[in-house]
Order: structure tokens, then C-alpha cells, then sequence
């Protein structure tokens, strides 16, 4: 028989050994148990030693476990396919690092994770204003229309440099007033190119109702510049360094 590891979604604080049903990764509805030991549980679920392929469908598996925990207990959540090979390696997690854990997870209690993508509707248009704003842009497309290749290569250049120039200041304009609202923020992905900016908030859940009042506002006030991209409230994934260095992971 194949010998089975645990699949660790989080680690909550508490005394007790909740159930979450089954639900795990893997589609084999695993139960979504807890491992415990002095105050903390980890939420596991049974699984193969094997690495998880970084899918829709698993990656929407490790978020929906940790989602429903969240219901109940504040989560410090796992990276996607954190695996111990046994029990006893999730009980020495929860006894080597249990008074850092608890910290982390006090720290995350009462509050969310937002994400907040703005968007260019016209990116045509984006293109045109850096053309007007900027001389050597359109003195490098001149001499590119007159068979300049060179003048072309530069002319892409320049552009490419300015177009990260206008998200910088365009996007800190958007997010500023958002910042003021948020405990902690990170920068996300910027690709494709329309995305002016992404960020992640993490925000105390009783500001939950002025922070989104103010997107509501800055997408009202833009409306035909920008598109807004709201994802949330959910657990603080991406305000979680918790390095685990077990071999398998």
C-alpha cells in the first residue's frame, strides 16, 4: 500500500479537533481534519507524497478548504502543496514554531485580503497620449515612417519605458487613497499590458465597508478611463511567510 502524507491547508488557533467534511485536494473527498497540539491545529487532509500540477482545479480545491475554515477561525493560511510525510512532522511544526505561529495568526485575527486590479479600457488611446506627451516618441515613429528601422526599434523603446513610466504615476493616484485604508499592501503581477495596477490589501474587517466605498468611488470618478477588478474579502494569502523546509515540500 502506498504510504499517504498529510496535506497542510492552515494552521488555526484552538484546543478543540474540528471536522470540515470532506472536501481535501485531490477529488478522492478526502476529510478535512485538524492535528493539534498546544493551542494550535493544523487542517490536514490524507493524500500521496506526490506534488500536486498547479491547476484551476487544485489550486480552487486548497483555496475552498481554507475559505470554509476561514468561516469560523482566523487561518494562517499554507502555500498551495505544503505536504508532510506524517503526523509526527505536523505535531513538531506546531511545538518548534508554536509561539511564532500564534503570533502570526493573533496578528491576521479581524482582518481580510483584498485585491484590487484597475484596468485601461482603451489602451489605443493610452498609446496616442504618450505619442502627444513625449517628443522623442514622436520624433523616433518620423523617422521610422521615412524607412528607419533603427528609428522604429528606438521608437518601441521609448514607448515601452514611458508606458511603465504612466502606470507608476497613474497607478499610484488610483491606489493612494486605497493605501490609507490598508494595514499592509503588496504589488501583484502587471501583465498584460492594460493593467495599470495590482495590489493586495490586507484591511481591518471593520474597514472593510469604507475601503470599498472608496473603489466604488475611484471606479465612479474614472469611469471611462479605467475598469476596476475587485477580488475578496478572503483569508490574507498573500500576507503569510511561513517557510516550511521539510524535503518533500
Amino acid at each position: 500500500m502506498r504510504h499517504e502524507g498529510k496535506y497542510i491547508y492552515g494552521i488555526i488557533l484552538t484546543e478543540e479537533a474540528p471536522n470540515f467534511g470532506p472536501i481535501g485536494i485531490g477529488g478522492k473527498k478526502d476529510e478535512v481534519v485538524t492535528i493539534g497540539s498546544r493551542g494550535l491545529a493544523a487542517v490536514v487532509s490524507n493524500t500521496s507524497l506526490d506534488r500536486y500540477v498547479i491547476s484551476p482545479e487544485n489550486l480552487k480545491a486548497h483555496t475552498r478548504v481554507i475559505e470554509k475554515v476561514a468561516e469560523t477561525y482566523t487561518i494562517l493560511p499554507m502555500r498551495f502543496c505544503t505536504i508532510a510525510e506524517a503526523a509526527d512532522e505536523v505535531v513538531d511544526l506546531l511545538e518548534q514554531r508554536n509561539r511564532e505561529i500564534k503570533n502570526m495568526i493573533r496578528d491576521l485575527e479581524g482582518k481580510v485580503e483584498v485585491g484590487i486590479k484597475i484596468v485601461w479600457k482603451n489602451m489605443k488611446g493610452i498609446y496616442e497620449e504618450l505619442g502627444n506627451e513625449n517628443k522623442a516618441i514622436r520624433a523616433a515613429k518620423a523617422k521610422g515612417a521615412g524607412g528607419g528601422q533603427q528609428a522604429l526599434i528606438r521608437a518601441g523603446e521609448l514607448v515601452e519605458v514611458a508606458l511603465e513610466e504612466k502606470k507608476a504615476v497613474e497607478g499610484e493616484e488610483y491606489m493612494r487613497p486605497l493605501k490609507k485604508h490598508a494595514i499592509r499592501f503588496k504589488n501583484g503581477e502587471m501583465t498584460p499590458e492594460e493593467v495599470v495596477s495590482n495590489m493586495a490589501f490586507l484591511i481591518d474587517r471593520d474597514w472593510l465597508k469604507e475601503f470599498d466605498a472608496k473603489v466604488e468611488q475611484i471606479g465612479s470618478e474614472h469611469d471611462r478611463r479605467i475598469d476596476i477588478k475587485y477580488v475578496g474579502p478572503m483569508p490574507p494569502f498573500s500576507f503569510v511567510d511561513l517557510e516550511l523546509q521539510w524535503e518533500n515540500v
